[in-house]
């Protein structure tokens, strides 16, 4: 019986790891990249690193499914999204489901701590988006499950008295 072949993790994945674990919770090398468990507002999900070694870049982002029955409005919210994150950008992936990513340069010459650094905020604002934007948008449509809508009331941020004062000005 042959013996089937896996891809390894590259050489950058490998030295980002110890570099990334600390702001990752749960991150660990895989066959395909490097991957967390995150538990968001939105739900659980799997953060995924790729090494692109040709094009010398990592991308960082989260799938997850669609919302149903979204429309057309959802299309524009998604192209808004452009504009309000310079970093992270909304597409599909070849499963169709929803990505949320960012790419980063990742040159031989780069600096491990400084990528590792890039990396780990680069992971930050796609959770904000999933978080903040998507959960917002799905909330205001009422495009969740009775289930997914209670974790994302329950889970949402507080305001601090600031902004609440700024809130009733409006």
């Amino acid at each position: 019986m042959p013996s089937e072949v896996r891809a390894m993790p590259t050489d950058l994945l490998r030295s980002l790891l110890p570099l990334v674990e600390d702001d990752l919770d749960d991150v660990e090398a895989g066959p395909d990249g490097l991957s967390a468990q995150v538990s968001t507002r939105y739900g659980e999900v799997v953060l995924r690193v790729e090494h692109d070694e040709e094009a010398e870049s990592l991308r960082v982002g989260v799938a997850v499914p669609p919302p149903a029955g979204a429309g057309v409005s959802f299309l524009i919210f998604c192209l808004s999204l452009d504009a309000r994150y310079w970093d992270v950008k909304v597409g599909l992936d070849d499963a169709g489901f929803l990505l949320l990513h960012s790419d980063l340069a990742a040159p031989e010459s780069e600096d491990s701590a400084d990528l590792a650094s890039l990396l780990v905020e680069r992971s930050d604002a796609v959770i904000d988006l999933l978080d903040d934007d998507l959960v917002g948008f799905m909330l205001e449509h009422e495009l969740g499950t009775p289930s997914q809508t209670l974790r994302w009331l329950e889970r949402a941020p507080e305001l601090d008295d600031a902004e609440d004062e700024d809130a009733d000005d409006e």
